[in-house]
């Protein structure tokens, strides 16, 4: 564990650790003016490619974020994500340019197992921690009272990287956490648009000069001062309520045509979620297919079979029901610990 209190204080448990010596270094880069910071895309759903943010625009988002969620001097900041992709990296900066405290800890599942005796500091400063998670993370911890008591010490707790379930949002709801799912990637400097699931919102609600618009095949457009005030296109097909707020509905390469019928992956999946209690991860994916052109299977993370097609054609259409039903063990993950599909995919065809 890496902590930086306020007063300059620095403890790291592990001096060795590749981990946080980058996070030191990013540090000590920005510190000493750097004004482009390399950072990978996650490649969950394509090949990963790099970008160079100006520091101008990262602070930019910062201050978006500051405005939103109150943020001044003197909060802590906890970083369990990867600090070389956007979100992880934003953390780190977040700290630097608020002037607040941070604690780093390596990523994994359960990011409060190497607290040790210092979760006292969450305490200590109880309503002006800041936290940021994956859904993964945020619903293992809330497996334990310890860790859900921490929990209720925060501030702000961001959660993006990937789509929480319904019933990961149920607890935080009945928790009351002050949990924010975040809409962004890494070309917009990480969150744009966020989603209050304490109180239950269903469509995000963008940040203070962010502008959003659909382009000609639906997919939302935004700008913002994260993205020099100039248009950039997404693939994720919205719905835009009024010209603050859109509902997600999914992605435009999740669409598959599978013998003449055109499938919205992330519906069938909502479809599933909202009338099973499948406690595991999964995900519909379409593969090629010499009859149908693409074939529509689901992929479950279960050594059980939770699910069966016959259960499935219960609630679905002919048409949406998978062909095939695989379970693996693990899925493959990216560097930002979002499913790594592709990955999973290629391990499952090629098994």
């Amino acid at each position: 564990m890496l902590y930086f209190s306020k007063e300059g204080e620095l403890i790291n448990t592990e001096s060795g650790n590749l981990y946080y010596k980058k996070a030191m270094q990013i540090l000590d880069d920005w510190n000493f003016g750097k004004t482009e910071f390399e950072i990978k895309t996650s490649g969950s759903t394509g090949i990963p490619k790099t970008i160079q943010p100006r520091r101008g625009l990262i602070e930019a988002s910062i201050e978006m974020t500051k405005k939103k969620f109150d943020l001044y001097e003197g909060h802590l900041f906890f970083c369990c994500l990867n600090i070389e992709n956007i979100a992880g990296l934003m953390m780190l900066l977040r700290s630097q340019c608020l002037k607040g405290e941070l604690m780093l800890v390596e990523p994994s599942s359960n990011p409060f197992e190497k607290l040790g005796n210092l979760d006292y500091l969450f305490f200590d400063n109880r309503g002006q921690n800041v936290f940021a998670f994956v859904p993964l993370q945020l619903q293992k911890l809330l497996e334990n009272e310890k860790y859900v008591q921490i929990l209720k010490t925060a501030k702000t707790i961001l959660v993006g990287g990937a789509a929480m379930n319904a019933e990961l949002k149920a607890k935080i709801a009945e928790l009351y956490l002050p949990v924010y799912e975040t809409y962004g990637m890494t070309e917009t400097i990480t969150h744009i648009a966020i989603k209050n699931i304490r109180q239950e919102e269903d469509i995000f609600k963008i940040l203070e000069g962010v502008e959003i618009k659909l382009n000609d095949v639906g997919c939302l457009m935004i700008k913002s001062p994260t993205t020099n005030f100039e248009w950039i296109s997404t693939n994720d097909i919205v719905e835009i309520i009024d010209d603050k707020t859109f509902k997600l509905i999914g992605r435009f390469d999740n669409v598959i045509n599978s013998g003449g019928v055109k499938i919205q992956l992330e519906e069938i999946e909502r479809k599933i979620e909202e009338n099973f209690k499948i406690e595991s991860r999964y995900f519909c994916y379409g593969i090629p297919d010499e009859k149908l052109g693409q074939k529509l299977i689901l992929i479950v993370e279960s050594k059980e079979k939770p699910i069966s097609k016959e259960q499935l054609s219960t609630i679905l259409s002919k048409f949406e029901v998978p062909k095939e039903i695989y379970f693996v063990e693990q899925f493959s993950e990216t560097s930002s610990s979002k499913v790594d599909k592709r990955k999973t995919i290629d391990e499952i065809l090629n098994s």
